[in-house]
């Protein structure tokens, strides 16, 4: 069964922690199926959701906010239901569907553009692990723009951008919503990658 036809489950745990210390299976297990609606465990105390093996996933992007940029891998767990047959993957916090950069590297290559004021091509350098670019786009980035215009639904922001507004200046709005998350007290790259996780 491939991702587009299994449920997607975000996990609170961060995509750095599930990295080092891959959860058991029951760690990771569902509360509940998403599709029918029914507990993981039954009043029996027998299993509803079954582990249903694992796959590798992708993960670009720097690891933390002074990390360089690198094309990783992690494990994801699946889950059946067995009552309707539904199949679940499980996603650490900080990854989103049919994206290969991790939340925190978009948000960092956001707020670097707009916040930072760096221009497309350095923010490729410090985000992208792909070192080779056609002569196009030498001094540009296409995805900083098609990911501003994608921002509310990756960080689960609840307001679209007002009309009128420049991709620079939604981009700039987004980074200081993603930073607002983030905890007190650290420096402002690793508050936005932390602030990237929690939805």
């Amino acid at each position: 069964m491939s991702e587009a036809t299994t449920s997607l489950i975000y996990s609170s745990i961060p995509v750095n922690s599930w990295a080092i210390l891959f959860p058991e299976v029951e760690a990771a297990r569902p509360s509940h199926c998403p599709s029918c609606g029914k507990a993981a465990h039954r009043q029996d105390g027998r299993l509803r959701l079954h582990g249903h093996g694992v796959r590798q996933r992708g993960v670009w992007g720097p690891e933390t906010a002074a990390g360089e940029p690198e094309l990783g891998e992690i494990r994801l767990r699946r889950y059946l239901c067995l009552d309707c047959g539904a199949c679940m993957t499980v996603l650490p916090a900080g990854l989103a569907r049919a994206y290969r950069y991790s939340l925190a590297a978009i948000a960092m290559a956001l707020a670097l553009w707009s916040l930072w004021r760096l221009p497309a091509a350095r923010v490729r350098e410090q985000v992208s692990p792909l070192r080779r670019v056609g002569p196009s786009e030498a001094t540009r980035w296409r995805s900083l723009r098609r990911w501003v215009w994608r921002a509310a639904k990756l960080f689960g922001l609840t307001t679209e951008p007002a009309a009128g507004v420049t991709t620079r200046e939604v981009a700039e709005r987004v980074a200081h919503l993603v930073l607002s998350r983030g905890p007190e007290g650290v420096a402002e790259l690793e508050r936005l990658f932390a602030g990237a996780q929690v939805r």
